[in-house]
């Protein structure tokens, strides 16, 4: 009996030091963020001052890695052909059809509202045209004036961009 009531005693002790240690471990936080050298790191330890992109998460999250967002290939898309929308004060219909097609791909772009003589003069230098018309997008160095969907469909789709953004899926 008495080492019956001894294993009863060593079990529920065992358990509830089992638990502590889970309940301990739940509340410990990962740190994640990106080293000079580029690569991704993941530490208990806080990340150093010049680290890129840091954010931390409960240890054992059920979500500690985001999959929102953009892609891998989106994001390399933006940094390597970053996307700019000429647009003008007179270019109404157009114009809001550039955007608009824009916002649903998901394309992250900069509007640049061409109103002096310097804007133009930049816009001229991006399609290497005295022609000048609005819409114009430029997708990494490569400019295609007034809106197609279709070409501008090709025109991102050869910088990486897919042809569903986030808000489409």
């Amino acid at each position: 009996m008495n080492a019956r009531r001894l294993r009863s005693a060593l079990l529920a002790s065992s358990l509830a030091a089992l638990s502590l240690y889970a309940a301990s471990a739940q509340a410990q936080t990962t740190y994640r963020w990106i080293g000079r050298d580029g690569q991704v790191n993941y530490s208990d330890q806080p990340p150093p001052p010049d680290a890129k992109d840091p954010s931390q998460a409960p240890l054992g999250a059920p979500n500690l890695v985001d999959t929102g967002g953009p892609s891998y290939s989106e994001k390399r898309a933006a940094r390597i052909f970053p996307v700019i929308l000429y647009t003008g004060a007179d270019c109404v219909a157009e114009c809001q059809l550039a955007r608009d097609y824009l916002k649903r791909r998901g394309v992250p772009y900069r509007e640049q509202l061409v109103k002096s003589v310097a804007d133009a003069a930049a816009l001229e230098q991006a399609t290497g045209s005295k022609v000048l018309m609005v819409p114009t997008i430029l997708v990494g160095k490569t400019a295609r004036q007034g809106f197609e969907a279709g070409a501008w469909d090709q025109l991102l789709e050869s910088a990486g961009y897919p042809l569903q953004g986030p808000a489409l899926k």
